[in-house]
């Protein structure tokens, strides 16, 4: 992509979303080509084609779900960037599991696919870069009507709740609009853990590893029981064993 605009698919069945969303992208002024797809089946054809930097992706589609084309992308020497565009909710824990940089519900605010495509730009660049992502100092976060910017350092851990994340720290909690992928690559990762698919806790809050049978857990200082998903015990026992973690570097029985 270099300094050039970003090239974007637009793929939905419906003629008003496409003319829609492609009126939104105009108007944005963010994007280079923009080249529209009718269906899930014209998707890969016109993706193979022109290998887009972003794909705005519709997920309910007769012929061919949105969800199979990201599988499809994800193949890809040089996958795109995936953000999904649909008018249904219950999709986007899929998307996420696709590691999509966003899941926005029809209608589409401009503000939103914005914040989006900055998103998807700022991905496109760490992978260009061909080194390891830029860890961002602070984030900024809605604090009723306003905002607020919160040092990474005071993160003490994060959930996914759909398609926001909350940071907690200091006993109160924030949320924002970020895909738990897109995150994890802006928190240091000599600093942070992840411990299930969905939460990263900041290593030095961490007191013990604990397991109870099957399940394992960890301990905070303040006394929160975290899970640890099976996909991430390895990694949270090595690191509790060679010292990584915060407190103990034993795993309790």
């Amino acid at each position: 992509m270099a300094n050039n605009p970003p090239s974007v698919l637009i793929v939905d069945d419906e003629p008003l979303a496409r003319s829609r969303l492609r009126a939104l992208c105009e108007r944005a002024g963010l994007f280079g080509d923009v080249e529209l797809a009718n269906g899930g089946l014209q998707a890969l054809d016109k993706v193979t084609e022109m290998l887009p930097d972003i794909v705005l992706l519709d997920v309910d589609m007769p012929d061919f779900s949105g969800l199979r084309v990201a599988e499809f992308c994800h193949g890809l020497a040089r996958p795109p960037e995936i953000i999904f565009t649909t008018a249904h909710s219950r999709y986007a824990v899929q998307a996420f599991r696709l590691e999509a940089t966003d899941y926005l519900l029809k209608p589409v605010k401009e503000s939103m696919l914005r914040e989006a495509v900055e998103r998807a730009l700022a991905n496109l660049a760490r992978s260009a870069s061909d080194s390891d992502p830029d860890v961002v100092p602070s984030l900024w976060v809605q604090d009723g009507a306003g905002s607020l910017q919160l040092a990474v350092s005071d993160i003490e851990w994060v959930e996914a709740e759909r398609d926001y994340m909350r940071l907690y720290l200091f006993g109160r909690s924030y949320l924002v609009h970020q895909s738990m992928h897109s995150l994890e690559s802006q928190l240091p990762d000599d600093r942070f853990v992840r411990v299930h698919r969905s939460m990263i806790v900041r290593r030095d809050v961490i007191a013990e590893v604990r397991r109870q049978g099957r399940k394992r857990y960890v301990l905070l200082h303040d006394g929160t029981k975290l899970p640890i998903g099976p996909s991430y015990a390895d990694r949270v026992t090595v690191a509790a064993q060679t010292g990584r973690l915060g407190g103990s570097e034993t795993v309790t029985e």
